[in-house]
């Protein structure tokens, strides 16, 4: 089953790294194990090649059925039971990398207050690969950073923090606690890969393209430590939700100066997301999606 289910990571990713990431393993052996999988079905799934990776018409016949496979196999737990009265369902959230812990908290204790037989797994992601997963059935709900919004999608925001600009120690900001933006105009703007959430990121390059901030340093994959990286050794800057987060984590402990930007009000959201047509047929998703519109999650921060 977990050969399937590295399968299917890297068949919605197609990308060894950012499906390694999603499943919180290395690529060397993400990648064995796929050769395994190949190897036992006797056919190539994947064409790899030194930039892009590709399904083969065999792997595309594989993925709906891999996902229905999983599916069944996550509904067993429920079915072998002993006692039905203590049967847990099982709930799949999907998690993105600055949601505070605050929130997670309070999410967890209203799921628990409102349907005390749900079993809550979260699934750490970034935003866009949430919405894939949710999608494509393997999530019942997400909390991914907004804005969000498509077809058949449901969403409420839950949170919304202020964002700060970090920057390595001894680049010209110590002692300091504000910032202007267009005072960061010198240094690139680092990031993590735009396709963890591209909305998002779009609407952030607009704004600093507006401060004449135009420098950029993207950082490979989804990997919010290689931020510190390239930020404490002065290389760049990056905007960080100062409440906590991923991204406010990933600088703990580290030599670098957290600024209140001054000229205009940088935000990141949050916001609860789910399929309106499984919230219609699914008790599960019906029961997450009433917890999140309630007053108790509807609470915003400042």
């Amino acid at each position: 089953m977990l050969h399937l289910r590295y399968f299917v990571a890297v068949a919605e990713e197609l990308n060894f790294t950012r499906a390694a990431e999603r499943l919180h393993m290395a690529t060397s052996p993400l990648s064995q194990r796929i050769r395994d999988l190949e190897r036992e079905l006797g056919t190539p799934l994947f064409r790899r090649t030194s930039r892009r990776v590709e399904l083969t018409e065999a792997g595309e016949r594989l993925l709906p059925a891999a996902r229905e496979t999983i599916g069944r196999f996550d509904t067993l737990p429920g079915l072998v039971r002993a006692e039905p009265s203590d049967a847990r369902r099982l709930a799949r959230v999907g998690i993105a990398p600055d949601v505070s812990g605050e929130l997670r908290t309070r999410f967890l204790a209203a799921v628990a207050a409102d349907h005390p037989d749900l079993d809550v797994r979260l699934h750490p992601a970034s935003s866009e690969p949430l919405l894939r997963a949710l999608r494509a059935g393997e999530l019942d709900l997400a909390l991914a950073h907004g804005p969000v919004s498509g077809r058949g999608l449901r969403t409420v925001r839950l949170e919304t923090q202020p964002v700060g600009a970090v920057v390595g120690r001894g680049v010209g900001f110590d002692g300091r606690e504000t910032v202007r933006l267009d005072e960061l105009a010198e240094l690139p703007y680092a990031s993590i890969g735009y396709d963890a959430a591209p909305e998002l990121y779009r609407r952030t390059n607009e704004l600093l393209n507006s401060f004449g901030v135009r420098k950029r340093l993207v950082v490979e994959g989804h990997n919010l430590g290689g931020l510190a990286h390239v930020v404490t050794t002065g290389q760049a800057f990056a905007l960080v939700g100062v409440d906590g987060g991923g991204s406010h984590k990933a600088f703990a402990g580290e030599p670098v100066v957290l600024l209140a930007v001054t000229d205009t009000p940088l935000k990141i959201t949050t916001e609860a997301v789910w399929l309106a047509d499984r919230a219609a047929t699914d008790g599960v998703v019906a029961e997450l999606a009433a917890t999140v519109t309630g007053a108790i999650m509807s609470t915003k921060r400042r």
